[in-house]
């Protein structure tokens, strides 16, 4: 099964070929229809970031809260944010533990424009959710991103990770439930450092808001944060999920479970080699 998607919130696509040039392995061709035009493309690697508005209808919005207010209940692994950095409560690894979080596994929205940015052969780096309550403090985030390891100087052959990240709101985002900030293009500021505890105004900054079922994706790179919740708002629930080059390591965050569903689902011997791939065992050149 699959997370349902508003087709109408996608204003264009197209097909790409893609024919890998390793002839021990036969130069290996992959057909990928991307859900995004090509100028969309193009916009997600200048600017940093692609808004789909309403992309998950509102009964899917409503199984999704349900899934994750069920696992957050029954999980003892939660994480609280550091006061005043990362507000809210944090419960990894969705995906082995529970199914409904499962079917975002080959979530053509989000996974064709990772293979489109990123190239043919792409992995899930990680599945988290986040939650904020209107009635605690120190609900909001400083300004950060979630990947860059740019060292200084740059070796002369030094290969710069870039990621995706997918932030799917399940609440609307607006002034009362904290919405997003981000600075477009800041995912190219390689040489620039990122203050400590940061939370002021930025040049060029963009304020988000969005209805439940909208998705932010963006680079790993940019630079973002989320504004305080406020009184007379409501819970503000987001799943958050990423993608990156098949050899690249998964997300560092949490412990993941032992025997979790993707962990049973990597035991069934006719399990295709693009999920094998997805999952971060396949995939590879």
């Amino acid at each position: 099964m699959s997370v349902r998607f508003n087709r109408e919130s996608i204003p264009g696509r197209h097909t790409i070929h893609y024919r890998v040039r390793d002839v021990e392995k036969g130069n290996p061709e992959r057909d990928v229809e991307v859900l995004a035009s090509p100028e969309e493309i193009q916009t997600l690697a200048t600017d940093g970031y692609l808004v789909r508005e309403r992309l998950i209808p509102m009964d899917e919005v409503e199984r999704l809260r349900k899934a994750l207010d069920e696992t957050m209940a029954l999980d003892p692994t939660l994480e609280s944010g550091n006061a005043q950095h990362f507000g809210g409560v944090f419960i990894r690894h969705l995906m082995d533990k529970h199914p409904a979080f499962l079917d975002f596994l080959q979530f053509e929205p989000t996974l064709s424009i990772a293979r489109a940015s990123l190239g043919p052969y792409v992995n899930l780096r990680g599945f988290t959710g986040r939650v904020c309550y209107p009635d605690d403090p120190n609900q909001e985030t400083v300004w950060h991103f979630h990947q860059r390891l740019i060292p200084d100087p740059v070796p002369p052959l030094f290969m710069r990770p870039h990621t995706l990240d997918v932030l799917l709101y399940l609440d609307d985002i607006d002034d009362l439930n904290g919405p997003l900030r981000i600075v477009p293009g800041s995912h190219h500021w390689t040489d620039t450092d990122l203050p400590a505890d940061d939370h002021s105004e930025k040049p060029g900054q963009v304020t988000l808001r969005l209805p439940a079922g909208s998705a932010v994706i963006c680079h790993g790179s940019l630079w973002h944060r989320a504004l305080p919740t406020q009184p007379g708002g409501t819970v503000r629930r987001l799943l958050l999920f990423g993608y990156g080059p098949a050899w690249l390591k998964p997300s560092i965050y949490g412990e993941k479970p032992a025997d979790g569903l993707t962990t049973t689902l990597l035991r069934d011997p006719d399990l295709s080699p693009e999920l094998r791939e997805l999952l971060g065992v396949g995939g590879f050149m």
